[in-house]
């Protein structure tokens, strides 16, 4: 479906969630980024405590100084974040006059046997504006091994009212960031491979020149 259109909106609970693809990515920036991230991996560029997963690499992928395939993704984030806003007009008073103000990145890199041990918690990315999970490759079938969001209007330990949205390789998902998730782990010893990202935002005062 996503080979045909460029977004696809959810709406779950109080709020939604949209899909957009990245046209721009192509099948070798993909296979650089994995590289990547490998890399980073191999130097103990990684996360190492209990509230986050194996293997999350350092928020550090968005940087103005990062490989030039990352900073071609962060267009791409960029740009669904702004068809979030277009979608979802009514989302904050203000939204005609917000400019960016800042990004953040970091990969997710997991199996079955490290997920085995390891434990993957809600959580949200207050006080990120918007957030997003990019697919960057899923072994699945498609079935399973997307996000799962919780009802906000709701304790995530109640376990009723949760919504997973499926992967899509090559397309963002954009979220607020207020809202709670975590990963849906495989049941296979093939990597899967997600980016995520939040934005910060500021009101455009007239100031600047």
């Amino acid at each position: 479906m996503v080979d045909q259109v460029e977004t696809i909106e959810y709406e779950v609970f109080p709020t939604h969630i949209i899909r957009s693809k990245c046209p721009s990515i192509t099948p070798q920036d993909k296979q650089d980024m994995m590289d990547c991230v490998d890399w980073m991996i191999e130097q103990g560029m990684y996360t190492d405590n209990e509230q986050t997963p194996k293997y999350q690499t350092s928020v550090m992928l968005f940087r103005d100084d990062a490989p030039a395939v990352w900073l071609k993704l962060r267009e791409e984030f960029y740009q669904a974040c702004s068809n979030y806003l277009e979608m979802v007009d009514n989302f904050v008073q203000n939204q005609k006059v917000l400019q960016i103000g800042g990004s953040g990145a970091w990969a997710y890199k997991g199996w079955e046997s490290l997920n085995d041990g390891e434990s993957n918690p809600w959580h949200h990315h207050n006080p990120a504006f918007l957030s997003g999970v990019y697919y960057l490759h899923d072994p699945g079938d498609g079935t399973t091994g997307g996000t799962e969001f919780y009802d906000p209007r709701t304790a995530p330990a109640l376990g009723t009212r949760m919504q997973e949205i499926l992967p899509m390789e090559n397309t963002w998902i954009i979220f607020p960031g207020w809202l709670g998730h975590r990963s849906c782990q495989l049941p296979l010893e093939e990597p899967r491979y997600v980016i995520s990202g939040n934005l910060y935002v500021k009101v455009a005062d007239g100031l600047g020149k």
